[in-house]
């Protein structure tokens, strides 16, 4: 099966599959052509930006400017995890995945079979709620629209998943700011007023 998920995603297609907060579309984050895809088959906006999954800090920091001191800390012990955290981002992520921002938002999955595939891929992979824009999110297959399964190439039914979705940070002048509550926000908040 994972075979299968990294031959589509080599191809650019776009395949959907449980991720460890809630099914998603999983897609290469590095080619502007499949960035399109995934507008598309969510029918998103393009003023609003996608999220990015890395499968290592090694990875992390070829997409950013840099990692403040602050954010190590936090990636160290939250990450991997359902915490996203909004960096600056490099040259090498296109305007067009972050809405032209010079932010993008990154996460380090639990999911174990996530990580060996950006291992395989060498690349960071898009993770967007397989969802209509604005419509909610799914937590099962079955609830796909069919306009948007016919813009995916693969999907990995793994029955109902009921997680939330992740954390969302940012970090500025030296203070964390919580922009999404999320799954772990109430513990993060501890964290930051220890």
């Amino acid at each position: 099966m994972e075979e299968k998920v990294i031959e589509e995603l080599k191809k650019g297609n776009l395949v959907i599959m449980p991720t460890d907060t809630i099914y998603g579309i999983i897609a290469d984050a590095t080619k502007e052509e499949v960035i399109k895809k995934v507008y598309d088959a969510k029918e998103r906006s393009y003023d609003k930006p996608l999220l990015i999954l890395v499968s290592s800090e090694e990875m992390l920091e070829g997409l950013v400017e840099e990692i403040p001191d602050k954010v190590r800390k936090i990636i160290k012990k939250y990450w991997p995890g359902p915490l996203t955290i909004l960096f600056k981002k490099s040259k090498k992520v296109p305007d067009l995945l972050t809405a032209n921002s010079e932010f993008v938002a990154i996460r380090m999955p639990k999911d174990e079979r996530l990580i060996r595939i950006m291992n395989q891929l060498q690349k960071p992979v898009i993770s967007t709620s397989a969802n209509i824009s604005s419509h909610e999110s799914i937590t099962n297959p079955n609830q796909l629209e069919p306009r948007m399964k016919e813009k995916i190439n693969c999907i990995i039914d793994e029955g109902t998943v009921n997680n939330e979705a992740s954390t969302l940070i940012k970090v500025e002048n030296d203070q964390i700011i919580i922009l999404r509550a999320g799954s772990i926000a109430k513990k993060l908040q501890e964290d930051i007023f220890k």
